[in-house]
């Protein structure tokens, strides 16, 4: 018996975040330059089970101003609310990505920062997301 396996790759969350929060600001997997304003987006964990994804990301908020940082911790927050169900269009991807859920393991709250110049807001949250099936 001759098993086929599925080639296919889950998308990668953090290009998908980087798309999606584009509106918001700057986004990247690395920090802003130094008392700059931008997303940072990691994937920090997280699991398959062949079928669906289910990474848990971290998305800290870098600004000059705590205010600022805030502001934009928020922001995120709210496309975060509705990111389910939305089609997102990744470069190299067939079709547009859709994520099927999101969860708020940790509210965006600041936290110490080595510059003492820049501010930042760190939320963590659970996704999952399917495989693109090719047709």
């Amino acid at each position: 018996m001759a098993v086929e396996i599925d080639e296919t790759l889950f998308p990668d969350i953090q290009e998908v975040l980087m798309v999606y929060l584009a509106p918001a600001g700057e986004t990247d997997t690395e920090p802003p330059v130094e008392g700059g304003t931008g997303i940072q987006i990691n994937r920090v964990g997280g699991g398959n089970d062949g079928i669906s994804d289910y990474p848990r990301v971290q998305i800290t908020c870098h600004h000059p101003d705590p205010r600022g940082a805030s502001k934009l911790a928020r922001q995120v927050a709210n496309r975060m609310e509705h990111i389910a169900g939305q089609g997102i269009s990744v470069e190299d991807e067939p079709k547009p990505i859709c994520i099927d859920s999101c969860r708020v393991d940790t509210p965006p709250e600041a936290e110490p920062y080595e510059n003492p110049d820049a501010r930042r807001e760190v939320a963590y949250y659970a996704l999952s997301l399917q495989k693109p099936w090719r047709r």
